[in-house]
Order: structure tokens, then C-alpha cells, then sequence
């Protein structure tokens, strides 16, 4: 498993016209309007499809062309329906009972951010992150908080790190709608289906070999596969722009509400608090790898904790500033980029944080969660 996390020595350039100006909430405008109506759009496509499989199996029941048809339509309609969030696989739930502590800090941080409290923690083993999402068809507020960044972090940057979860709830996102994101979602899926078709090598001479999705299989005909790559060029071409354009559309309010965000959970625990979990993010791999030795060394997870809190702040340490990496559909913007901006601006300090015993009951709490979260990342990297 890797994580992002390589360095340079130059900070990214911080826009002139966001130095020292606090960001607003991105709000209603024509960037927004015009989001809606295309995801409406790619919606109402999806819905065309169910309305004439319908229409087909209502008038040709009784043959057989009218269910394969009508069905196959169906079918692709139900494959392309709107759909909500869903825990991650293999996330471990907990419970208030369970954990009292990482509960009540959530509580306060998020009532001082302004959001609504989570019902439900998942962790999971694998993941260097925090998420704050809206789970299923009641969209309830949970929290998706990885176990690496979890061992990794400080009293400090835990409250950071629940602190910008909660904000980015707040922050007028339109990426996090039902809505767009749904849309999104469903552009992705028909562009998938119909553009990722490609010929990859040769097996044997005039015998090419397709590859869909990822698994290859052999082609018959090299006519038939040109006539496949013609349909689905002809038919995915208008519904790939579609989605570059949305994506287009909604980067932009995601990049400024992500900024805001930032900023609000400087106002509820602190701008350097904020700063320290973001570089923690950009520098992943250099948080985790000491841990990782440690962990192959056999020490245990309350050493490894005390080697976290004691270690020297690397916030001044080299922040990765490339974005090589980063394709057209990335929504959010680099965590440096983030970091540098909040340094920049006239944030509002905040007071609420973790304190030590607080961390360490939280610690405590989930014990073998964090331990096993070890074990499993010591095997695989």
C-alpha cells in the first residue's frame, strides 16, 4: 500500500487575490444553476430509459424481441440509478457505549463548527483520512475516520482533523449533494461502459486482445470490435462531455468550499491546529513509515503513541507541492495548496481542542482497533 505523500522544497503559490482575505461560503450563482441542471439532465436520461423499457414491455409483452429489449433497457436503468453512500467495506462500526470519549470531543467540536452530530463511527484499517458523510437514504450524519491517521496524529491534530471533517459539512459544498454527486457518479458509469474499451496488445499476429474495465478477452473479429469502439465512441462522446462539464462546473465550488472549510475549522480549533493535520496529510508516507518499523520491531501501541507525541513538529518540513498526479475529475484541491492558503489568510482563532488525557482515553478506548489497523498495514506494505 502506498500513500501520497512525496516532497519538495518550494511551498505552491498561494493566489494573490486570496492572501489575507478570508474565503466565503460559495453560494447560489450561474456556476451553480448551471451544475443542477446538467445533473437533472444525465438524470432525466436515466429516467428516458426505464420510461421506454416500460413502454416497450407494456406494448410488445407478448414477444420475445419486446423483453429482451424492454429488459435489457431496465436493466440498464436499475445499473445506472441514483444511489446513496455506503459505508466503506471492511469499516468497523462503534458505538457511543463503546467509545464515550471520541464521541463527546466529536460532539463539541462539531457543535462549535455548527454541524450536526454523528450517529455512527466507522473505522477503517487502511485508510490515512477523515470523512464526514451522509449515510443512506435518511443521509445520516457519520464519520468515516481512517486508523493510520488515527495512530499517526497528535492531541492537536486529532481536533483539526475532526474539525475540518465537520466543516466541510457546512461548507456549501455541491459535490456533496444527493443531487450532483449522484449525477457524477452516473456520467462516471456510462463513460466507463462505453469509452474504456480499448486494445491493449497482440497475443498472436492479427489476433488483438480487448480489454474491458480490466479483465482481457480474446476478439473474434478485429470488425467487430471496430464497430463496438464506433458505437461506443458515437454514443459515449456527448455523455464524456457532459461529465467533463460538470466536473468542470462543480470543481471550482468544491476547491472554494474546501478552502472555507479549512478556514471554519481554524475559527472552531485553531489556524496552526488546522495547518499541522493538513501537512500531516500531505506527508502520509513520512508520518507512517517509522511507525511501520516500529510496529515490525514489536513495540507496542502505547510506545509507538509516546514516539508520536514526542516526535519534533515537521509542519516546517517539505510540503509536496506536485500536482503530476492529479487528473480533471480530482474535485478537491492539494492538501499543501490548502495549508499554504490558510497560512495566508486572517483566519479567527479558535480554543476547542484535545487535550492529553483526553487523547489518551480515546487511545484507550479503541485499543485493538488501532492495533489491529497496524498489523494489517504492517503485512501489506
Amino acid at each position: 500500500m502506498t500513500f501520497h505523500g512525496e516532497a519538495r522544497h518550494d511551498h505552491p503559490p498561494v493566489p494573490r487575490e486570496s492572501r489575507r482575505r478570508p474565503l466565503k461560503r460559495p453560494g447560489w450563482g450561474i456556476a451553480r444553476l448551471l451544475t443542477y441542471v446538467l445533473s437533472v439532465a444525465i438524470h432525466a436520461l436515466t429516467a428516458a430509459i426505464l420510461v421506454a423499457a416500460v413502454v416497450i414491455l407494456v406494448n410488445w409483452y407478448d414477444t420475445v424481441q419486446g423483453w429482451l429489449v424492454g429488459g435489457g433497457l431496465a436493466a440498464i436503468a436499475l445499473w445506472l440509478r441514483p444511489r446513496t453512500i455506503r459505508p466503506p467495506k471492511h469499516a468497523v462500526t462503534i458505538s457511543r457505549t463503546e467509545a464515550p470519549t471520541m464521541f463527546e470531543v466529536a460532539d463539541r467540536i462539531a457543535e462549535k463548527v455548527g454541524a450536526s452530530p454523528v450517529t455512527t463511527i466507522h473505522l477503517h484499517d487502511l485508510l490515512f483520512r477523515c470523512a464526514h458523510v451522509r449515510i443512506g437514504v435518511r443521509r445520516e450524519p457519520t464519520l468515516v475516520i481512517g486508523l493510520p491517521l488515527l495512530v499517526a496524529s497528535t492531541p492537536r491534530e486529532r481536533a483539526a482533523m475532526l474539525g475540518v471533517a465537520f466543516a466541510h459539512d457546512v461548507a456549501g459544498d455541491p459535490a456533496r449533494g444527493p443531487l450532483v454527486r449522484s449525477a457524477l457518479d452516473t456520467a462516471a458509469a456510462w463513460r466507463r461502459s462505453l469509452l474504456d474499451v480499448r486494445v491493449d496488445r497482440y497475443s498472436m499476429p492479427d489476433d488483438p486482445v480487448v480489454a474491458l474495465f480490466a479483465p482481457a478477452f480474446p476478439a473474434e473479429r478485429m470488425g467487430s470490435q471496430i464497430i463496438g469502439k464506433l458505437a461506443g465512441w458515437v454514443l459515449g462522446s456527448p455523455l464524456f462531455l457532459a461529465e467533463f462539464a460538470l466536473t468542470r462546473l462543480v470543481s471550482g465550488q468544491s476547491r472554494l468550499a474546501v478552502h472555507h472549510a479549512d478556514q471554519v475549522a481554524a475559527r472552531a480549533v485553531s489556524s496552526q491546529a488546522v495547518i499541522e493535520y493538513l501537512d500531516a496529510l500531505t506527508m502520509a508516507e513520512i508520518r507512517l513509515t517509522p511507525i511501520l518499523s516500529a510496529v515490525r520491531r514489536g513495540e507496542t501501541l502505547g510506545g509507538i503513541r509516546e514516539a508520536v507525541l514526542n516526535r519534533n513538529a515537521d509542519h516546517d518540513m517539505r510540503r509536496d507541492a506536485s500536482v503530476a498526479k492529479r487528473t480533471w475529475r480530482d474535485l478537491e484541491p492539494p492538501t499543501a495548496l490548502r495549508a499554504a492558503l490558510l497560512e495566508a489568510s486572517e483566519a479567527e482563532e479558535g480554543s476547542v481542542g484535545l487535550d492529553r488525557g483526553e487523547s489518551d482515553r480515546i487511545d484507550a478506548e479503541l485499543e485493538r482497533h488501532l492495533t489491529r489497523s497496524l498489523r494489517e498495514l504492517s503485512q501489506i506494505t
